[in-house]
């Protein structure tokens, strides 16, 4: 007997070729379906968050959106609003380039100093100008503090990184309506920030349904200031990791023995 799905993987058994028919129905089918989809699963992040989070970690998936693909475009979309709002800059000038007292003294012998400061400054433009990725970078500082926060709920790092993909996405989706308020009206990105802390604590409480919620803020609260002092070594190590290969590229012959000399 002919079955309309395979018995194994789920599959429908009729298919088609992909044409652009083909194309534009599977692109309207994964966002704009009433069932499934971003919007479906943006819908379900700020109606129903806890219930969904774990709904997705007891294996009900099929529906929701694949969190690290939410999380890229709703960033891009982001950085797309960012650099269309942002004021136009002058064209920098000769004169206007950074220098240093250090490269007038026996120290710029030893290296390039000017190619070093634009080498930091290539760095953090292209963070600044993708937005997803630098998010992305810092998942894993930030989930790491809700673990810890949160062991006694006995959800593995793996688990936590996945419920703060999703919840950086319910807070980059706030993000794109806060941007213009922002860049416009000069508000500050503390009440981003602020607005983003509620949203996650709300999602908690309804993710640890039977726990006292002031017990949940106080354990938000604590996993926040976890998830800072993490990041804030995090980043530390990666700048003097890009440091260290900073030097490596514009250091003359003779900079690292000198520095090790001094030390």
């Amino acid at each position: 007997m002919h079955q309309k799905f395979c018995h194994q993987c789920g599959q429908k058994t009729a298919t088609q070729r992909i044409d652009f028919h083909f194309l534009i129905h599977e692109i309207q089918h994964g966002i704009f379906h009433v069932d499934s989809g971003i919007f479906y699963t943006l819908k379900q992040l700020f109606t129903r968050p806890g219930h969904m989070l774990r709904d997705y970690l007891n294996g009900k998936r099929q529906q929701r959106f694949k969190p690290l693909l939410l999380v890229v475009i709703l960033g891009s979309l982001c950085s797309l609003i960012q650099y269309l709002l942002k004021p136009e800059k002058s064209k920098v000038e000769d004169n206007d380039l950074i220098t240093t007292e250090i490269t007038e003294n026996s120290a710029g012998d030893y290296m390039d100093f000017q190619g070093f400061i634009e080498y930091f400054r290539e760095i953090f433009n292209w963070l600044g100008g993708h937005f997803a990725i630098t998010v992305l970078l810092m998942l894993p500082a930030a989930a790491f503090g809700f673990y810890l926060g949160f062991r006694k709920y006995k959800y593995n790092y793996a688990e936590w990184l996945l419920i703060l993909l999703f919840l950086t996405a319910q807070s980059l989706a706030v993000y794109v309506f806060f941007i213009p308020f922002r860049v416009l009206a000069g508000i500050s990105i503390f009440w981003f920030y602020f607005i983003s802390w509620l949203l996650i604590t709300a999602s908690l409480i309804q993710f640890c349904q039977g726990t006292k919620k002031r017990y949940i803020v106080l354990r938000s609260f604590w996993s926040m200031f976890l998830s800072y002092i993490i990041a804030l070594i995090y980043i530390i190590l990666a700048i003097f990791l890009l440091a260290f290969i900073g030097l490596l590229r514009y250091g003359y012959t003779g900079l690292l023995p000198e520095l090790i000399k001094t030390w």
